[in-house]
């Protein structure tokens, strides 16, 4: 149990279904199951057969188009008897180095977009097809992401750092009223996937940041291909609009209180 310990540390785990040929290399006989999860140490399967803790078999898999591979041997580190299935532990024992390197790239891929709270209810595939729809973009600190009054087109998340959202100053126009930071695991500008109008206020990196970044094209192609990961979201954008209008609402009735009562005094 201890090598699997060093193996779960050293690699991140997650969970992907997919499917998976396993080999008896004594015998050549081969069958299909399924995985719980998967890291570049080694992954969880399901499988109908039963196999001795501790033997070494020889497993095949794709874990995405142009990522597969063929023929490594694994090692049955821990088993559990289920109802009718069992459940391995595997541990790869010839995983190459280039092979290792891209099952951690999938693995940092999945934990860089579910760091953000809108996505945390993705299962782990769905932030994979949410990944490869937007794209990475790093600001450093003080540069503008967008102004007010330009086209709205996209939405972004903050993965890490902070942006200010600001409005010139009706009075001033060289100073700028400071409207909310937004931090990470954050996004804004949302209404540009539902609404193709105009920017109401700046945007800028407060801080060294990095956004993830999506184009109404490419939401409303998310839409088409992937609906269940697109409702997802949706749901998430009307739970936080939600809370917004009601802090709105409530300061707007705080206001109003505040200035009954200075009538009053007056």
């Amino acid at each position: 149990m201890s090598e699997d310990f060093s193996e779960r540390k050293k690699h991140k785990r997650v969970e992907l279904e997919i499917p998976v040929t396993v080999t008896i290399r004594e015998t050549g006989r081969a069958f299909k199951c399924s995985t719980v999860n998967l890291s570049a140490g080694g992954m969880t399967v399901v499988m109908d057969e039963f196999i001795p803790l501790g033997k070494n078999i020889m497993i095949s898999f794709e874990v995405k188009e142009g990522l597969a591979f063929e023929n490594i041997t694994a090692k049955i580190l821990r088993a559990t008897d289920l109802e009718d299935r069992f459940q391995y532990g595997l541990g790869f024992l010839n995983m190459s180095q280039q092979g290792a390197i891209k099952l951690n790239a999938i693995a940092e891929t999945i934990y860089f977009i579910k760091k953000i709270k809108l996505f945390s209810v993705l299962t782990d595939a769905e932030a994979l097809v949410l990944k490869s729809v937007g794209r990475e973009i790093n600001y450093p600190e003080g540069k503008t992401i967008f102004n007010e009054g330009e086209d709205g087109d996209a939405f972004c998340a903050v993965v890490s750092g902070k942006v200010r959202i600001s409005k010139k100053s009706n009075i001033d126009s060289s100073n700028e009223e400071v409207l909310a930071l937004i931090r990470e695991g954050e996004f804004f500008g949302e209404m540009a996937l539902f609404d193709e109008g105009l920017r109401t206020a700046n945007a800028t990196a407060h801080t060294d940041c990095t956004l993830f970044i999506i184009t109404a094209d490419q939401f409303n192609e998310l839409i088409k291909k992937h609906h269940l990961v697109a409702v997802k979201i949706l749901v998430g954008f009307v739970s936080t609009l939600s809370k917004r209008l009601k802090a709105m609402s409530q300061e707007m009735v705080d206001l109003l209180f505040s200035e009954a009562a200075l009538n009053e005094i007056k």
